[in-house]
């Protein structure tokens, strides 16, 4: 940080305290910048923090996905130019091949920095997800970037999908054109994803841990090698997806194994582990993605004396009940998240370590709305 006294009316003096610096201030006025700056050190030292709630508008009055019109796949271009006809569909050139990925892309134009809003699109759909069109309006109300890249489209098998290097890599040029063409708040570039998207942010997150302020992962696929032995016992067609994206079953010490493992963000997510604020949360009867799923991945982020034991993820998920000993570590609830209420789906179990934060509420595979923007817009690197 560098003052500059320049033709200011007050001067500081570095006085030694202690093991560090404070400052004297000759006036009043001085002194409140005093406490501004030790206010800042303080953000900075953190290095990811917290700012004060904003007024924020949301313009859509829908609060769960599950109850967008149409379904959870659905994907129109017509949709979204009529509900926000001030996003872009725009093509970026993809820095791992000759292709063009296609990314709806919104910018007010104004000349403040303003927060970048990234969404990625779940499993069996792409860019044009209609489901999204609420964070995109959320965007465009509050004067925020918004983007929603394709990232090799739905993971439907091909090999280039489902989290392949490619993906990875049309995620980050994604990332790096919104923040090239508008002008970021570098302090709050936001990521959400819902499903297949969650799966996707976490892996964005752990390749850029100095970027995002905040991480909001709604019922997120963490292992597909666990997520494939769920979807093959109950016959569901992901797991014939994982299985063509990776080169077969992938069953212990396979070629397809270690693919699925290099796909899954739980390969790289532990070693972000407190370099990452996170916030994880899942409908408790999901079960298309299971919420297992979820605390995996919160003890893989959290302090170790705050993780989840195995008995107790053993016992949630054979009864659906957050079990006794685990329900007593939970703090605030619906306290902390009002909006989870709101949407009839009162929050379960909360946990907190560190910068990761952990949601089980009453529902199945849900994203809200409301309450994952309220708490990224509060998050601030």
């Amino acid at each position: 940080m560098v003052l500059r006294n320049g033709e200011s009316s007050y001067s500081l003096q570095a006085v030694p305290v202690g093991d560090g610096p404070s400052w004297r201030a000759n006036d009043l006025f001085g002194r409140v910048i005093c406490a501004v700056m030790l206010g800042m050190l303080m953000l900075a030292g953190a290095g990811v923090g917290s700012v004060q709630a904003e007024d924020l508008e949301h313009p859509s009055d829908l609060l769960r996905v599950t109850n967008y019109p149409g379904g959870l796949a659905i994907a129109e271009l017509s949709r979204w130019r009529e509900a926000t006809p001030e996003i872009k569909d725009i093509k970026i050139p993809s820095s791992a091949d000759d292709s063009e990925q296609a990314a709806l892309f919104y910018d007010s134009g104004s000349d403040k920095e303003k927060p970048l809003l990234m969404v990625l699109h779940s499993w069996s759909t792409d860019y044009l997800q209609n489901i999204d069109i609420p964070l995109g309006q959320f965007a465009i109300a509050n004067d925020w970037v918004f983007i929603h890249p394709n990232f090799r489209g739905q993971n439907d098998g091909r090999p280039e999908s489902t989290a392949s290097d490619l993906a990875i890599s049309d995620m980050q040029d994604a990332l790096e054109y919104a923040r090239e063409q508008a002008e970021i708040d570098e302090s709050r570039i936001y990521l959400l994803g819902y499903s297949g998207g969650a799966m996707n942010a976490l892996h964005l997150a752990s390749r850029n841990p100095d970027v995002f302020a905040g991480v909001a992962a709604w019922v997120p696929v963490y292992d597909l090698v666990t997520w494939h032995q769920w979807n093959k016992a109950r016959g569901e067609k992901y797991a014939g997806e994982i299985e063509q994206a990776c080169g077969g079953e992938p069953t212990q010490g396979s070629s397809a194994f270690d693919e699925c493992r290099k796909r899954s963000p739980s390969r790289y997510v532990p070693e972000v582990a407190g370099d990452i604020r996170v916030l994880i949360a899942h409908g408790i009867d999901d079960t298309t993605v299971p919420p297992e799923q979820a605390l995996h991945a919160f003890n893989d982020l959290a302090n170790e004396q705050d993780r989840i034991p195995q008995e107790q993820i053993d016992q949630l998920m054979e009864t659906r009940q957050v079990p006794d000993a685990l329900r007593q570590r939970s703090a605030k609830g619906n306290d902390a998240f009002p909006q989870f209420a709101e949407a009839d789906a009162d929050v379960l179990l909360y946990l907190k370590s560190g910068p990761t934060e952990l949601v089980l509420f009453e529902g199945e595979h849900d994203m809200l709305y409301r309450p994952g923007l309220e708490w990224l817009s509060r998050q601030q690197r």
